[in-house]
């Protein structure tokens, strides 16, 4: 199976089902991008859209919430890509 995520390590679970999360079946963003709160918004609109249930819609304006308060508190950063990422992500580094 080919990684979703090449940038990142991921070791998670769901703290609801305790199912297990790695870069091979996720991906991640890191909250203090300052286009997350833009992509919450969309997904959110996405997830309305295609029917996901409300709990699941109200737990991504809840996540939304704690990004903008977390981006108010520190530095937010405009998303970057330096250095080999881009030939690392495409398997050549």
């Amino acid at each position: 199976m080919e990684k979703i995520d090449r940038k990142f390590v991921i070791m998670a679970h769901n703290a609801v089902n305790g199912k297990p999360y790695s870069e091979f079946n996720s991906f991640l963003f890191c909250a203090k991008d300052e286009a997350v709160p833009a992509a919450l918004k969309a997904y959110m609109k996405e997830c309305a859209r295609i029917g996901a249930s409300p709990e699941h819609i109200e737990s991504v304006r809840l996540l939304l919430g704690r990004v903008e308060q977390f981006q108010q508190e520190i530095t937010s950063h405009i998303p970057d890509t330096i250095g080999n990422e881009i030939p690392r992500c495409l398997g050549s580094v």
